[in-house]
């Protein structure tokens, strides 16, 4: 316990408006390359006319993996495996960088309470989670058609624990941008 308050409190001390900045520029760019981009989810979608990646779906069964992975094609399988997901290993550590860049950021700037701390493990444990989900849908797709029961099911409840994990930094960062703020009007008067 006393290496991750060693290791949050150095996040706190190091975080600066620079670096935040720098983080979100480098998470927009990835975000860009992996959706909007014709070596991601873009291009993808004009391959298989609409058919998209597992990534976006939650909880989905060996029925629906296996559907989707059907509907996407064998050249659709391919550049999943050889252009999205090696990005796809880039786009979590963006993320990482951003959510913890901002929930640093914040924490430096208001009262400190020694459960809040946690907030910094969240974004590496996101990121994990997209990687274990990430390492299923590899297996995924170099055995297609015989889908590995286990690799669905793995990347199907760490694709589900990413999500809740992303939605739970978002919320932390606005929480402690609320709480930021308040702590600004406050001093002001």
């Amino acid at each position: 316990m006393t290496t991750i308050t060693n290791i949050t409190d150095n996040l706190i001390s190091k975080a600066t408006l620079k670096k935040a900045i720098i983080f979100t520029a480098i998470f927009a760019a990835m975000y860009a390359l992996i959706n909007a981009s014709g070596v991601g989810v873009a291009g993808l979608l004009k391959i298989t006319g609409g058919a998209n990646i597992l990534d976006f779906e939650v909880g989905y069964t060996y029925e629906q993996a296996k559907g989707l992975l059907t509907a996407l094609g064998a050249e659709g399988r391919s550049f999943y495996l050889t252009r999205i997901l090696p990005l796809d290993f880039l786009f979590p550590f963006s993320y990482m960088l951003f959510y913890t860049g901002w929930i640093a950021l914040f924490l430096k700037y208001i009262t400190v309470r020694e459960w809040m701390k946690f907030a910094l493990v969240l974004p590496g444990l996101n990121m994990l989670f997209d990687w274990i989900e990430n390492i299923g849908i590899i297996a995924m797709l170099r055995s297609y058609p015989d889908l590995p029961e286990f690799a669905v099911y793995t990347s199907s409840i760490a694709g589900t624990v990413k999500m809740t994990l992303a939605a739970a930094n978002i919320a932390l960062i606005c929480i402690f941008f609320v709480l930021f703020l308040v702590k600004k009007v406050r001093a002001r008067h």
